[in-house]
């Protein structure tokens, strides 16, 4: 029976040793998948833990956050542009989120660099107006 207290039970060593000996499950060999189950089973004995102990359900879904309301306006700096960028993550692919932030607090950036930003304000922008939260 999970009791709640596994952060003192199951530690981040025990862990990556158990994921490591599962991964075998994935052999191609019977032999080595039976081996694995079994050392899996008896590693959690040794603790005294059981499978009730480890798997458990996950828990119910975070409550998103509200957030403070949003509007696009015309930022003059890269790094004011890159941040409010940067306030629509839903728009931006990773990639994009990363040149952002790397933006923020910087005073010059390249002509390379402006290109890209000034398409990810138009891009970002465009979405604003679009969900009503542009100027």
């Amino acid at each position: 029976m999970p009791d709640g207290n596994l952060g003192t039970r199951l530690t981040p060593a025990f862990a990556d040793k158990l994921v490591k000996v599962l991964g075998m499950l994935g052999s191609a060999y019977d032999g080595e998948i039976a081996a694995a189950g079994r050392r899996a089973h008896s590693m959690l004995k040794a603790e005294g833990l059981t499978w009730s102990d480890v798997i458990v359900p996950a828990g119910p879904a975070p409550q998103q956050q509200s957030r403070a309301p949003r509007r696009w306006r015309r930022a003059t700096s890269p790094s004011d542009i890159a941040a409010l960028c940067l306030q629509w993550p839903e728009v931006l692919t990773d990639w994009e989120t990363d040149f952002c932030r790397s933006l923020v607090g910087r005073r010059r950036i390249s002509a390379k660099q402006t290109v890209v930003l000034e398409r990810l304000a138009r891009k970002v922008e465009a979405f604003a107006r679009a969900t009503g939260e542009g100027t």
